[in-house]
Protein backbone atom coordinates (compact mmCIF):
# COMPACT_ATOMS: atom_id res chain seq x y z
CA UNK A 1 0.00 0.00 0.00
CA UNK A 2 1.02 3.62 -0.66
CA UNK A 3 2.16 5.23 2.30
CA UNK A 4 1.90 9.14 3.99
CA UNK A 5 3.45 11.62 2.17
CA UNK A 6 5.30 14.83 3.63
CA UNK A 7 3.87 17.87 3.31
CA UNK A 8 4.07 19.26 -0.62
CA UNK A 9 5.77 22.27 -1.68
CA UNK A 10 4.27 25.59 -2.20
CA UNK A 11 7.77 27.14 -3.61
CA UNK A 12 9.65 25.85 -7.08
CA UNK A 13 12.26 23.46 -6.24
CA UNK A 14 14.47 22.50 -8.61
CA UNK A 15 17.30 19.59 -9.38
CA UNK A 16 19.90 18.91 -11.83
CA UNK A 17 21.31 15.12 -12.35
CA UNK A 18 23.17 13.03 -15.10
CA UNK A 19 20.98 11.33 -17.47
CA UNK A 20 22.44 7.50 -18.83
CA UNK A 21 23.54 10.14 -22.20
CA UNK A 22 25.81 11.84 -19.99
CA UNK A 23 23.97 14.50 -19.97
CA UNK A 24 23.27 16.69 -17.64
CA UNK A 25 19.06 17.39 -16.58
CA UNK A 26 17.25 19.66 -14.68
CA UNK A 27 13.93 20.04 -13.20
CA UNK A 28 14.26 24.03 -14.30
CA UNK A 29 14.41 22.98 -17.68
CA UNK A 30 11.00 22.08 -18.38
CA UNK A 31 9.52 25.15 -16.20
CA UNK A 32 6.04 25.62 -18.13
CA UNK A 33 5.68 22.34 -18.27
CA UNK A 34 4.21 19.64 -15.89
CA UNK A 35 6.81 17.09 -14.83
CA UNK A 36 5.94 13.93 -13.56
CA UNK A 37 9.20 12.02 -11.96
CA UNK A 38 9.63 7.87 -10.82
CA UNK A 39 12.11 7.38 -8.08
CA UNK A 40 12.73 4.22 -7.63
CA UNK A 41 15.35 2.28 -6.28
CA UNK A 42 16.19 -1.34 -8.26
CA UNK A 43 14.25 -3.27 -5.83
CA UNK A 44 10.95 -1.13 -6.81
CA UNK A 45 11.10 -0.71 -10.63
CA UNK A 46 8.07 -2.75 -11.21
CA UNK A 47 6.07 -2.00 -8.18
CA UNK A 48 3.91 0.65 -10.31
CA UNK A 49 4.69 -1.10 -13.80
CA UNK A 50 1.29 -0.88 -14.89
CA UNK A 51 0.62 2.61 -13.89
CA UNK A 52 3.83 3.65 -15.82
CA UNK A 53 1.65 2.19 -19.41
CA UNK A 54 -1.28 3.32 -18.29
CA UNK A 55 0.20 7.09 -17.86
CA UNK A 56 2.18 6.85 -21.50
CA UNK A 57 -1.05 5.62 -22.94
CA UNK A 58 -3.21 8.49 -21.19
CA UNK A 59 -0.13 10.93 -22.81
CA UNK A 60 0.20 9.84 -26.04
CA UNK A 61 -3.67 9.31 -26.56
CA UNK A 62 -4.45 12.86 -25.52
CA UNK A 63 -1.46 14.23 -27.06
CA UNK A 64 0.06 15.99 -24.44
CA UNK A 65 3.81 15.33 -24.87
CA UNK A 66 4.41 19.20 -24.93
CA UNK A 67 2.82 19.68 -21.81
CA UNK A 68 3.93 16.75 -19.82
CA UNK A 69 7.70 15.64 -19.08
CA UNK A 70 8.19 11.99 -17.66
CA UNK A 71 11.54 11.46 -15.79
CA UNK A 72 12.46 8.01 -14.44
CA UNK A 73 15.21 8.91 -11.74
CA UNK A 74 17.13 5.29 -10.40
CA UNK A 75 18.01 6.07 -6.39
CA UNK A 76 21.67 4.42 -6.78
CA UNK A 77 22.41 5.54 -3.18
CA UNK A 78 25.67 4.05 -1.53
CA UNK A 79 26.73 2.46 -4.98
CA UNK A 80 29.76 3.36 -5.80
CA UNK A 81 33.58 2.74 -7.05
CA UNK A 82 33.69 -0.01 -9.96
CA UNK A 83 29.48 -0.87 -9.35
CA UNK A 84 28.92 2.87 -10.40
CA UNK A 85 30.14 1.88 -14.35
CA UNK A 86 27.80 -1.08 -14.09
CA UNK A 87 24.79 0.49 -12.79
CA UNK A 88 25.32 2.80 -15.90
CA UNK A 89 25.37 0.18 -17.97
CA UNK A 90 22.61 -2.06 -17.11
CA UNK A 91 20.85 1.63 -16.50
CA UNK A 92 21.82 2.64 -20.02
CA UNK A 93 20.44 -0.91 -21.44
CA UNK A 94 16.35 -0.71 -19.08
CA UNK A 95 16.91 3.22 -21.17
CA UNK A 96 17.59 1.62 -24.34
CA UNK A 97 15.11 -0.70 -24.24
CA UNK A 98 12.10 1.44 -23.27
CA UNK A 99 13.31 4.39 -25.62
CA UNK A 100 13.44 6.75 -22.72
CA UNK A 101 16.56 7.90 -20.21
CA UNK A 102 16.72 7.63 -16.89
CA UNK A 103 18.47 10.16 -14.49
CA UNK A 104 20.84 8.79 -12.06
CA UNK A 105 20.93 9.89 -8.22
CA UNK A 106 24.14 8.54 -6.88
CA UNK A 107 24.14 11.25 -3.65
CA UNK A 108 20.36 11.43 -3.01
CA UNK A 109 19.46 14.51 -3.90
CA UNK A 110 15.42 13.79 -4.20
CA UNK A 111 15.45 12.26 -0.79
CA UNK A 112 16.40 15.29 0.79
CA UNK A 113 14.69 18.33 1.60
CA UNK A 114 13.00 19.75 -0.17
CA UNK A 115 11.88 16.58 -2.21
CA UNK A 116 11.90 13.95 1.02
CA UNK A 117 11.21 11.19 -1.58
CA UNK A 118 11.68 8.17 0.71
CA UNK A 119 14.54 5.72 -0.08
CA UNK A 120 14.08 1.64 -0.48
CA UNK A 121 11.03 2.44 -2.51
CA UNK A 122 8.68 3.74 -5.75
CA UNK A 123 7.62 7.21 -5.47
CA UNK A 124 5.52 9.37 -7.84
CA UNK A 125 6.18 13.20 -7.92
CA UNK A 126 3.91 15.59 -9.98
CA UNK A 127 5.45 18.83 -10.29
CA UNK A 128 3.28 21.94 -11.87
CA UNK A 129 4.20 24.07 -14.37
CA UNK A 130 6.35 26.72 -11.78
CA UNK A 131 8.13 23.95 -10.62
CA UNK A 132 5.96 23.16 -7.17
CA UNK A 133 5.58 19.76 -6.00
CA UNK A 134 1.54 19.11 -6.06
CA UNK A 135 1.24 15.17 -5.98
CA UNK A 136 3.89 12.90 -4.44
CA UNK A 137 2.60 9.65 -2.96
CA UNK A 138 5.20 6.17 -2.19
CA UNK A 139 4.48 2.38 -2.40
CA UNK A 140 1.64 0.08 -5.18
CA UNK A 141 -0.46 2.76 -6.71
CA UNK A 142 -3.70 0.77 -6.44
CA UNK A 143 -6.86 2.15 -7.48
CA UNK A 144 -7.29 4.90 -5.37
CA UNK A 145 -3.68 6.19 -5.36
CA UNK A 146 -3.98 6.10 -9.06
CA UNK A 147 -7.57 7.56 -9.29
CA UNK A 148 -5.94 10.32 -7.23
CA UNK A 149 -2.90 10.75 -9.68
CA UNK A 150 -5.17 11.70 -12.67
CA UNK A 151 -7.45 13.50 -10.60
CA UNK A 152 -4.12 15.98 -10.38
CA UNK A 153 -2.85 15.69 -13.58
CA UNK A 154 -6.12 16.32 -14.96
CA UNK A 155 -6.62 19.74 -12.60
CA UNK A 156 -3.08 20.73 -13.22
CA UNK A 157 -3.76 20.47 -16.91
CA UNK A 158 -6.54 23.22 -16.92
CA UNK A 159 -4.17 25.65 -14.79
CA UNK A 160 -2.67 28.31 -16.73
CA UNK A 161 0.76 28.40 -17.83
CA UNK A 162 1.93 31.15 -15.90
CA UNK A 163 1.53 31.76 -12.13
Amino acid sequence: AASAAPPLLSAPADFSLEETSGVMRSLGEVRGRLAIVFYEDRAHTDDNYDLKLTLHRFIQDNNLRPQITTYGVADLTGVDGMLQGMARTAIRAIAAQYGIQILLDWESRLQQAPFNFPAANSTIGVFDRQGRLRYRQSGVHGAAEQSALFRVLRHLLREPATP
